[in-house]
């Protein structure tokens, strides 16, 4: 008879510790990166890593981009939960009539930069007068050349613009056919340098063309069938970049795992740009930015991307899902 209580015993102790053991009910979340997956992606990867998305509740899926227009139609039309894109880009899309919202401006100041050859004598943008820059027509670096131009006084008729694509910027600099290229600080910048090339990277934001960059991304939709989902999310992101931003070395590790082709190096320059574009000058929280960055970006957009302003900033943005309490500088 003791014999066979102990055998009940032992199994109610198992079955609860199997029952308290037990992973809790995971909600699938797909997640569309902007682009291909590099060094500044490396807190999503983290946070997948270290179980933050899995403790609030979510089984992530990351899924690499091509280019942030796409990312906004995709989320757009549902294909993805969620998203990350660049500000500007999702605000067009929207006064386009795609329904999807800001939710939280993790680059609270955008990477777009003048990157200049170090010994092209370029130390402010007045300097590209008499020079030779690369651009891309048509892409949100171009359209916001009028915004430099009337910000740093630069005669634009002593500016010879050379219209290239993308791919064609870092050849053109190391073959000294342009002496400036607009770029991304995270991007080519980090790059040239990663080739031998020294350069001088002069940021939009520290020249008067300061507009919120990179951010999470939500359909209208989503926000009100799953604030709960949508909550959980950002409260999982803002601990893995809150996390990444104190241990890079670590996050970029980590993503290694799951991106074997990362170059590391190029990944914690790339990371690091990230990082020093996490707050705006007006700005102390991290994710959340202030009325005063989105008036800025708005009316910037409006004047020089077509973008109405008719609606206000907050057509286009909702912070409201942001954890009450979150990480300052």
């Amino acid at each position: 008879m003791r014999h066979a209580i102990g055998i009940v015993l032992v199994a109610v102790l198992v079955l609860g510790l199997t029952s308290s053991s037990a992973p809790q009910s995971l909600t699938p979340v797909s997640f569309r990166l902007n682009f291909v997956a590099v060094g500044l992606h490396a807190p999503f990867y983290l946070g997948l890593d270290r179980g933050f998305y899995r403790e609030a509740g979510i089984d992530l899926r990351i899924g690499e981009g091509t280019g942030s227009a796409t990312t906004v139609r995709l989320v757009g039309n549902r294909s993805d939960l969620f998203g990350f894109a660049d500000a500007g880009t999702a605000i067009i899309g929207i006064a386009q009539g795609i329904p999807v919202k800001i939710i939280a401006p993790i680059y609270q100041m955008n990477g777009f930069a003048i990157i200049a050859a170090a010994d092209a004598g370029i130390r402010t943008p007045k300097d590209l007068e008499g020079k030779r820059v690369g651009v891309t027509p048509g892409d949100a670096l171009s359209a916001l050349w009028p915004a430099l131009v009337g910000a740093n006084n630069i005669d634009e008729s002593k500016v010879r613009l050379v219209a290239m694509d993308p791919a064609a910027k870092v050849p053109a600099m190391l073959n000294k056919q342009v002496d400036a290229i607009l770029g991304g600080a995270d991007d080519q910048a980090v790059t040239l340098k990663q080739r031998g090339m020294p350069v001088v990277v002069l940021r939009f934001a520290d020249y008067g063309v300061s507009t919120i960059g990179l951010s999470i991304i939500a359909h209208q939709e989503t926000l009100t069938s799953q604030p709960a989902l949508v909550r959980a999310f950002l409260r999982a992101t803002v601990r893995s970049w809150d996390v990444a931003r104190r241990n890079p070395d670590v996050a970029i590790a980590v993503q290694k795992k799951y991106i074997p082709a990362l170059n590391e190096a190029i990944g914690r320059d790339q990371l690091a740009v990230a990082i020093s574009s996490l707050f705006s000058k007006s700005s102390n929280e991290l994710m959340k930015a202030t009325d005063k960055d989105w008036l800025d970006t708005v009316v910037l957009l409006a004047r020089y991307m077509g973008v109405t302003g008719r609606f206000g900033p907050k057509h286009y943005y909702d912070q409201s899902f942001l954890p009450d309490s979150l990480p300052t500088r």
